[in-house]
């Protein structure tokens, strides 16, 4: 587990010689992309929210990154990771797998290895603002930078784009 105040995704992006900024805003649980875009004044759209899928039985699981007004396909996500049986990870199971709290996850710098699957769309926009591995810290990056979460790009948006 990571300690309170370190936002490691910011250390790890720095040390690998990323460009990364930082942004802060007061945490509210089950707030999600909608509210830490309202109180930065940044489009949701731009907000990468880092959602982990199990099989359900304590087997397979993998990262999914979208959009934060958008939705994952588990159809396509689990074409795109080869697991035929995706479900949303309980709260629980995400910070055991991930290391971080709802509301902080991100897929740098987990305790270990986990497929992360990235919306393709997320690497045509200018700069992302992702959670930085601690609740209400944003790192602000350029798409480029997800590579060094091993990320593949696909399409898993669920039926058409909201915008």
């Amino acid at each position: 587990m990571h300690g309170k105040g370190e936002a490691p995704a910011i250390r790890i992006l720095e040390e690998a010689g990323e460009d990364v900024g930082r942004l802060e805003y007061r945490f509210v649980e089950r707030g999600g992309t909608k509210d830490a875009a309202r109180q930065l004044g940044l489009c949701e759209h731009d907000i990468v929210k880092s959602l982990v899928f199990d099989d359900g039985k304590g087997g397979q699981a993998v990262m999914a990154l979208m959009h934060g007004d958008e939705r994952v396909s588990l159809h396509k996500l689990q074409r795109l990771s080869g697991v035929p049986h995706l479900q949303p990870s309980s709260p629980e199971n995400a910070e055991r797998l991930t290391g971080y709290k709802p509301g902080g996850i991100c897929p740098f710098g987990l305790p270990s290895p986990l497929p992360v699957f990235a919306q393709i769309s997320l690497f045509n926009l200018g700069m992302l603002y992702i959670n930085a591995g601690e609740r209400g810290v944003i790192a602000v990056i350029r798409p480029e930078a997800l590579r060094l979460s091993g990320a593949v790009a696909g399409d898993i948006l669920s039926g058409g784009s909201r915008r």
